[in-house]
Order: C-alpha cells, then sequence, then structure tokens
C-alpha cells in the first residue's frame, strides 16, 4: 500500500452515486426548514391527532345543514391552517373554517356543511398552506324531503324505540327513529333542520348547554315538535326548560285512573291499573288529559311547532301493548309537512332574486327611438344633406362613422340602463313566532356585476352561507363557491373569489338567527268566521300585512309601528280559487319600474310558500294554524362586497303562525282539517290534497280539526266519495246508519265465492268504515256510497274525539284486479264548551 506524503490533505473521494443522493439530502433539509414548524407537525408520527363525527348520530337531509364535530390534538409546533371539506357537485360549494392549535393545545371545532345527497360519507381536512397535514372521513345517512325523523332522547331509549310504530312517508319510505343523548345536539338551530320530532324521557334538562336551550326553542317556533313522556327520574328532569314553551310546569307525580286516558290511548283493559304521572296546573295550551283538577297532558302550540306533555310513561304497564301504543304515537308524531318555509324546492326565490333592474328589458320606447333615429339619420337624412352639399360620393364616409356613432350610442343606452354599480339583490323569509323577537331568516342576495370580476362577500351576522338548492337556472355558476365560515355563532362568514360574468348575477343561500318584529294577534273562530285583532307590537312598520288561514286571506294592507287593526275572515274552501299570491300582492306587477319590481318579488315570495316541487302551485297553506304574513324593505345581512359600495335592494317577509281561539258552535272543513295517514295495508297508496289512490287492502286516515281548547261535542259528520277534487259546502244530506256486521266480500270475480259474499265494487270507489270509539271501540261498515253525493252519519258523537275532535276513517278496495282512486270530504260540525 502506498505511502501518503507527510503534510497532504486526506480527501475522501465520494462517487458520483454518492455526491447525487447527498446534494437531494441537502435540499430535502434546506426545504424542511423554510416550510417551518407546519410541514414539521404534519410529518411528525402522532404529533397530530383529528377525529370527526356528525352530529344528530350521522343523519342529515338533503338540503339541509348537518354540524360536523371535528376534534383536533396538536402535540407538535403551532399550526395554522383550515379545515376543509368539498359538498359536492350538486352542492357547487367548499366549506372552510380558520383553526389556530398552539404546542400541546386539544381543540375541538364545529363545521357546518350540507352533505351531497347520493354520498355515504364527506373528508374533512386540515390544510395549512394548501398543504393537506391531516383528514378524517365521516360517515352520514342521508333522508329525503318526505322522510320523518324521529329523535329519542331518553334514559333507556330501547323500549321507546321498539314501541314507535308510525306509517311509511307518501314516498312509500319508513320514518327513521334515532336515539341521540344530549351531546348529539348540535349549538345553531340550524344544524337541528334534520330533525322533525323529539321524544323526550328522563333526562336531565340541565345538561343542555344555553346555546342548545336557545336552538331548541327556535327549532320549535320553526315546526318542531317536541314530546316530553313521564318516567322514572321524576319531574325534576324539566326544570331548564323555560315555562313559556311548556303547557304545564310537573308540581307533582299524581296517581291517574285508566278512565282518564281513554282519549289518548282508547278504551282500556278491564283490568288496567292507575298509572303515575305528572301532574300541575294548565298554563298555556289546551288539556289533553287531567286527573282530578290537576292537569296530566297537555300541549302548547309555539309559534309553527308544538310542544306536549304527556306525564305518565307509555312503555309501562298496560300501556306498552302495542296497539295502544301505535295509536298513541301516530296521533302525537304526524307526518311530515312542508309549508313553504322548510324549504326542498328554493326555485321561487331564485326567480325573485333575478328580479332587479339591472337585469330589466329595456323600455320599449327607447329602443324604438334609438331604431328610428338610426334609420331617419343613415338614409334620408344623410342623403339629403350630402345632395344639398353636392357631396353624395361622402356616404362611402358618413355612413360607417353614423354606424359606429350609433352603436356607441346604443352601449351607451344599455349603460346608463344598467348602471355601472355593483348591486346586492336580497330576499329573506324569516320566521318567528307570537309575542316573540326570537326568528330564523333564509337568506337569497345575488351579487350583479356590470363586469366580469371577482369578488369575496362578507357577511359580518355569521350566517351559514351556500349555493341555491335548485341550482343556477342561467348557469352563472360555473365555479365553486369557496365559503369560509366563523368559528362560532355571529361570528363573520364569508365568500372567496367569487366569480361574476359581465351584467350577470351570482346567487348564495343563507341561514342564520335574527330578530323580527314582534306581533301579536288574539283571533276567534265562531261559526265558520276568524275574528280579532292583529297588532304591529314593534317599532318597525309593516307592508302588505296579512292573514291567511289555509286558501282564505284577509288583507290588512300597511300597519304602521304599534297600530293595531281589526280581522275579519270568512274561512270557505278555496280550492280552484285565486293564488294567495293574487290576494295577498294582487296581480298587478307590469313594469321595470321599482315599485312594480318590488311587488313581482314579493308576488314570487309568496309563491314560494305554496309551491310544489313537481311543477304545481297550490292555493293554500298547509300549517296547523292562521298565519300573519307581513312585509318590510330592507336588508336582514349586512353583506359587503370586496372595496366595492353597492346598491342594495332588499325585501324581507315576516311568517308567523298564531293560535286560533275556537268556542261556540263551529264547523271543521278543508282548511279547519288537518289529515294524517295513520295505517296502510293496500298494494301502494298515495294522496295529494285533492285524490287518493291506493291498491287492494285498507289505508286508515285521522281527519282531526285544528288545535282548540275545550270539549267538542259532535253534532253532525257530513261526508261524501268524489270522483276526485271537492263538491264545495256538503249539505246535510242522506243520513246513513252503519251496517250491523262487515260483510264478507267475495274472493272470485264472478263474484260468488263464498256463497252470500258482498259482490266487488266495480266503480273505482272504496268501502268506508268509521271507528266507534264508543263502548269497546270497534270499526264500524257504513253503507256503499255513491260518488258525488252527500251523507250524514247518525250519533255523530260515537265517532268524534271529546278532546281532540278527531275521526277515524278507514277506506277498504277488496277488489284485487282494480284500483280505487277516489276524493273524500269530511265536514264535522258540533260545540266547544
Amino acid at each position: 500500500m502506498p505511502h501518503r506524503p507527510t503534510g497532504t490533505t486526506s480527501r475522501t473521494t465520494v462517487s458520483p452515486r454518492n455526491r447525487v443522493a447527498l446534494r437531494l439530502a441537502t435540499l430535502l433539509a434546506l426545504a424542511s426548514l423554510s416550510l417551518g414548524p407546519l410541514a414539521i407537525a404534519g410529518s411528525a408520527a402522532g404529533a397530530l391527532n383529528m377525529n370527526a363525527r356528525i352530529l344528530l348520530q350521522g343523519h342529515a337531509r338533503a338540503g339541509s345543514w348537518a354540524a360536523i364535530e371535528v376534534e383536533l390534538q396538536n402535540d407538535g409546533p403551532p399550526i395554522v391552517g383550515e379545515l376543509q371539506m368539498d359538498g359536492g357537485s350538486q352542492a357547487n360549494a367548499r366549506y372552510a373554517m380558520a383553526v389556530s392549535l398552539p404546542t400541546g393545545s386539544r381543540q375541538t371545532y364545529v363545521l357546518h356543511a350540507q352533505p351531497p345527497a347520493f354520498g355515504r360519507n364527506v373528508t374533512v381536512e386540515l390544510v395549512a398552506d394548501g398543504q393537506k397535514l391531516e383528514s378524517a372521513t365521516v360517515a352520514y345517512l342521508v333522508h329525503d324531503a318526505t322522510q320523518l325523523v324521529v329523535g329519542v332522547l331518553a334514559g333507556e331509549p330501547g323500549p321507546l324505540v321498539e314501541q314507535i310504530k308510525l306509517p311509511n312517508s307518501t314516498t312509500g319510505v319508513a320514518p327513521a327513529i334515532v336515539p341521540l343523548t344530549p351531546a348529539d345536539l348540535p349549538s345553531r338551530v340550524e344544524g337541528w333542520s334534520t330533525l322533525d320530532r323529539i321524544v323526550w324521557q328522563d333526562i336531565d334538562s340541565n345538561s343542555l348547554s344555553p346555546d342548545q336551550l336557545d336552538a331548541l326553542r327556535r327549532w320549535i317556533s320553526a315546526g318542531g315538535r317536541l314530546v316530553i313522556v313521564g318516567g322514572s327520574a321524576g319531574i325534576g328532569t324539566l326544570s331548564a326548560f323555560p315555562d313559556d314553551i311548556l303547557p304545564y310546569r310537573p308540581t307533582a307525580t299524581v296517581d291517574a285512573a285508566a278512565s282518564t286516558l281513554v282519549s289518548l290511548l282508547g278504551p282500556a283493559p278491564a283490568n288496567a291499573a292507575d298509572v303515575p304521572a305528572m301532574a300541575g296546573a294548565l298554563a298555556h295550551g289546551r288539556t289533553l288529559a287531567t286527573s282530578g283538577d290537576r292537569v296530566t297532558a297537555a300541549e302548547l302550540t309555539y309559534g309553527a311547532g308544538r310542544v306536549t306533555i304527556l306525564g305518565f310513561d307509555p312503555t309501562s304497564g298496560w300501556m306498552a301493548d302495542s296497539k295502544i301504543a301505535e295509536a298513541l304515537w301516530r296521533a302525537e308524531l304526524p307526518a311530515r309537512t312542508a309549508d313553504g318555509t322548510l324549504l326542498t324546492d328554493d326555485s321561487q326565490l331564485i326567480q325573485a332574486v333575478y328580479q332587479v333592474p339591472a337585469l330589466a328589458l329595456p323600455p320599449t320606447g327607447g329602443l324604438l327611438g334609438i331604431i328610428g333615429a338610426y334609420i331617419l339619420i343613415i338614409g334620408p337624412i344623410n342623403y339629403l344633406i350630402l345632395k344639398r352639399l353636392d357631396r353624395r360620393e361622402l356616404a362611402w364616409i358618413t355612413m360607417p362613422v353614423l354606424v359606429l356613432a350609433f352603436a356607441a350610442a346604443g352601449f351607451g343606452y344599455g349603460a346608463l340602463l344598467k348602471g355601472t354599480d355593483v348591486v346586492v339583490n336580497e330576499v329573506a323569509i324569516v320566521r318567528g313566532a307570537p309575542d316573540a323577537t326570537e326568528a330564523t331568516a333564509q337568506v337569497y342576495f345575488g351579487v350583479f356585476s356590470p363586469s366580469r370580476a371577482t369578488y369575496r362577500i362578507d357577511v359580518p351576522q355569521g350566517a351559514l352561507l351556500a349555493g341555491p338548492i335548485a341550482g343556477d337556472p342561467f348557469g352563472q355558476a360555473t365555479t365553486t363557491l369557496d365559503i369560509i365560515q366563523g368559528t362560532g355563532p355571529g361570528e363573520p362568514s364569508a365568500v372567496r373569489n367569487l366569480s361574476v360574468g359581465t351584467g350577470s348575477i351570482r346567487i348564495v343561500r343563507a341561514q342564520v338567527p335574527v330578530e323580527a318584529p314582534r306581533m301579536r294577534a288574539n283571533l276567534q273562530l265562531s261559526s265558520g268566521t276568524l275574528t280579532g285583532t292583529f297588532e304591529n307590537a314593534s317599532d318597525k312598520p309593516l307592508e302588505n300585512v296579512a292573514v291567511v288561514l289555509g286558501s282564505s286571506v284577509a288583507v290588512l294592507g300597511n300597519v304602521g309601528p304599534h297600530v293595531s287593526k281589526d280581522v275579519k275572515l270568512v274561512v270557505q274552501d278555496n280550492p280552484f280559487g285565486s293564488s294567495l299570491a293574487d290576494q295577498i300582492i294582487g296581480q298587478q306587477f307590469q313594469g321595470a319600474n321599482p315599485d312594480s319590481i318590488q311587488q313581482s318579488i314579493r308576488y314570487q315570495m309568496v309563491n314560494q310558500l305554496t309551491f310544489d316541487p313537481t311543477g304545481m302551485f297550490s292555493n293554500s297553506l298547509s300549517a296547523d294554524q292562521a298565519v300573519v304574513m307581513a312585509f318590510a324593505d330592507g336588508q336582514v345581512l349586512d353583506v359587503k362586497v370586496s372595496s366595492q359600495a353597492p346598491r342594495l335592494n332588499g325585501n324581507v317577509m315576516y311568517y308567523v303562525p298564531v293560535s286560533i281561539g275556537v268556542q261556540g258552535h263551529v264547523s271543521f272543513s278543508s282548511d279547519l282539517m288537518r289529515t294524517t295517514v295513520v295505517q296502510s295495508d293496500a298494494q301502494f297508496f298515495s294522496k295529494d290534497r285533492f285524490f287518493l289512490s291506493m291498491g287492494s287492502g285498507t289505508a286508515t286516515l285521522a281527519y282531526r280539526p285544528i288545535p282548540f281548547e275545550g270539549t267538542f261535542d259532535a253534532t253532525a259528520i257530513r261526508l261524501a266519495l268524489t270522483s276526485g277534487g271537492a263538491l264545495g259546502a256538503l249539505g246535510g244530506g242522506k243520513e246513513i246508519e252503519p251496517l250491523p256486521s262487515i260483510p264478507v266480500a267475495c274472493t272470485d270475480s264472478n263474484n260468488t265465492t263464498p256463497p252470500g259474499c258482498q259482490a266487488r265494487r266495480q266503480d273505482f270507489l272504496p268501502e268506508i268504515e268509521v271507528f266507534d270509539r264508543s263502548g269497546d271501540g270497534v270499526w264500524l261498515r257504513l253503507p256503499r256510497m255513491t260518488s258525488d253525493a252527500p251523507y250524514s252519519l247518525a250519533d255523530p258523537q260515537r265517532y268524534a274525539d271529546p278532546t281532540t275532535g278527531q275521526v277515524l276513517v278507514r277506506f277498504v278496495n277488496d277488489n284485487p284486479e282494480l284500483q280505487a282512486g277516489f276524493g273524500f270530504q269530511l265536514v264535522l260540525e258540533g260545540d266547544i264548551r
């Protein structure tokens, strides 16, 4: 081995391959240092943990908000970034929320989003500087617009979940009965929109946070139904519920006799024992059952919703019988209905947002003037002037100049009409409760731009933002909405990089809790006429005020601050009469002037309340009460558009359901009667406002008057089978009594088997049975009714419940070869004491 000379420097030889590897390592080290703590945190094993879940046990509804709870634990360097979730192609939105995670922090964020209707899971990512650091995938179950969702909050939810048996929706979908805990309930009311009903038993209401209690109140006001049932935990579990949403405050537990619960449960078994029940004094609403001088069951209408207290435990003792419990729950947990403010299709509101002057057609007179001047100047005037000057050869120059001049004039005229300002046009439906200011607003605002531009939209009130449910009818939504949410209620939200084309409008949907003007109404129904007073108890003037009951309207006009007006409304069937929009707003709104455009916008807003996504309009509200509708100018949201100072247009509709006092002699029919499908074993069954269709089998419907206080004494039940639609006001008609027994139906087409059987109907009409509440409670068959003829039922008090007025009717189609298609009318008349 050669000897190295003394004093020379030792050098290590590096191969070309190792030299490349060394350079790559050096570059990676420098890159990691330049990226700072975020890259280190993202790469450190176990330094960042992320877990996520959708509240309400993962249940969501198409077009509604879902609350996604995300837990983050950071044991590495600090992280500043965003939570992001892609809403899918249908929502055309991405939802984001800013997060800040110091070293050693453990934080919980709630991101609200609208999951894709056709998905089963969503992925939430933690992103910083465009780099994904962590992600979590959460599963969800989406429900359609017709499916009833019932949340059960109970110490032992199993017996209730097992006992609650409800009919399928009109589309054949079974209701979802979901066990929940208080931790599953969102703190914002928007996250409750999947729930239709809540059953509460043996859960301490003090476990709800103040935000959850506020969300519960707003959810009830918006149409939710809360049913509180007795249990083993005692009356103290209800202490946190506010007095104004409870029909009575339980103060003691009493033993209630089985006979006192007949109106709710039907006839009790002969050996039925007394049951323990929470009792108290009625404070609001109406009594459903009493024990002595104390109320053991009652219900209260609050806004568009209802709170019911059943002081007894329906899962214990003889009440646990499936037939008894089934009737109870079908009455207390009715099918999901929409009244226009629960949006499944928002196409009419989208049309309203597009009603801005800048998008209106130009005046015909102006266009004709420009065209006429162009023809005169470029033709005879140009010719005569050149002829007088004897320079007709200059026409080769003057005509192009004139064409350019008129083109510039046309462009200037268009710019003058459309303006050069950014415009924000907003429409909002604000749903509140009587004599209250808490409300929830559904807001649609459109950003109009005179030129192609990209804007940042800021909403200081912290509304939840999304794209329209029905999409963009004019194809303007070519880019995804990049939505930023605040980290808590009331914190600002925004849309980043909103792209708007030239002369176009982009629409954003928002939902937010708001304060509404306080309104009061004292209404009484007697002899088919609704009378009383309406008071605008706020400092805000109201316009186009109307009281609506079904399809009947009392127009009050404009009502100033702290002004009262008398109400008189004759309630009558109006199935094919004028629409609600025609009655409230009027038909005349032609033209492009501001007043006509405002009238057109409000017309579309009323149409939204009665719009059927199948493309039809109804002229009736489906609410269980009267509704006060009122309008006002102005904006619900304080929308900021980048550095612009936009022109603002706004129209607000206030929608306030109000209860009705019913006393004396009254007749309940169409607009005063609510129909619920209780049970059906028919091969198929469908129902709309005027027509029922069913295959072979039976369908049971409950006909129940609007809520009233007192005891109902039926004096007449009039009914009619029709070929579809309504007969109008039903007269007395022929009196009929039930048959002694239900005939045996023939099983063959020749109507001979078994001997003595009743021949099948061939007129596409069903047999009719009514439930006799007297005695043991049995079904009775009525004589065959002919089409389009009124009948009067003998001994009507046998069939009408004295507490609720409910009448049960069963339709029977015993001909497997024919589909029954028919209409049915029932008028219930009597006295309320």
